[in-house]
């Protein structure tokens, strides 16, 4: 391979690497552009079922921390329930 040939390569490879439009000319071209297409689409839809998880992990939470404030709850009236009683506390 000649040293222009090296250069040529070289420039090509890194404006692959780089340049998003000319990837996908060049994958279009070799008849990947159906399939980069899809992927871009599955990418699309899997950041926004990421973002879901999220919104209801957060929300997973916040049901959990009401839970406790009301078992802490429940277990302060049996307290008083058994202060009034005369019971033991």
């Amino acid at each position: 391979m000649t040293e222009v040939a090296k250069k040529l390569k070289k420039e090509f490879l890194d404006l692959l690497e780089k340049d998003l439009e000319l990837r996908y000319a060049v994958t279009g071209f070799l008849g990947f552009s159906e399939i980069l297409r899809r992927l871009d689409e599955h990418d699309k839809e899997f950041k926004e079922i990421l973002a879901e998880t999220r919104a209801l992990r957060e929300d997973q939470h916040k049901l959990w921390e009401g839970q406790n404030k009301l078992w802490e709850n429940a277990n302060k009236l049996w307290e008083e329930v058994k202060a009034l009683k005369g019971g033991p506390t």
